[in-house]
């Protein structure tokens, strides 16, 4: 298990790209590729998106979301080089003013440690509520598998291994 944790860890902490899926009430499916950084306790991906955008309306509709992490430079890892997670989840905007100021300073923070970067990438915080264009979003992941590597190493079967959130956040203090 042990490996499975620090797995996970590993893509939660160093892969900054996931892909949502998204469906609106009507049952049509959209995916996008978004930047994010991770909070933990309970375990959440935070990122921003255009208020306008397919997947935003589909998480104002209803939440309920999976997704899924994928890095393939991995050689010291993996036999194959890659690695990669499933999750569901269900996803919110952050649309109260003083939400949105935390987690603004947070995802800033943390996906631009360098301070120059940071000033060059960060857009006023004006942007992300009221009549602002974009708007913050959080998943709050209730499930997550990993790709099965030492099962397909044997029989070249694809299958996914559940990880138990508890594990992978116990004891992780939030990056930085």
């Amino acid at each position: 298990m042990s490996n499975l944790i620090e797995r996970s860890r590993y893509l939660l902490q160093n892969v900054r790209f996931f892909t949502l899926a998204t469906s609106s009430a009507s049952g049509t499916a959209w995916a996008a590729t978004l930047n994010h950084v991770t909070r933990h306790e309970p375990l959440r991906l935070i990122w921003y998106s255009m208020a306008r955008a397919i997947h935003s309306a589909h998480i104002r509709e209803h939440g309920d979301v999976g997704g899924s992490i994928f890095f393939d430079n991995r050689p010291e890892h993996s036999f194959l080089g890659l690695d990669g997670a499933q999750f569901t989840g269900v996803a919110r905007e952050i649309s109260r003013q003083d939400e949105c100021r935390d987690i603004y300073h947070y995802y800033y923070l943390h996906n631009f440690p360098d301070e120059a970067i940071r000033q060059q990438w960060m857009l006023p915080l004006s942007e992300f509520f009221d009549n602002g264009p974009r708007r913050f979003y959080e998943l709050e992941i209730a499930q997550w598998w990993l790709l099965d590597l030492d099962g397909w190493a044997q029989d070249k079967q694809d299958q996914r291994i559940s990880v138990p959130l508890n594990s992978i956040t116990a004891n992780t203090p939030e990056p930085l």
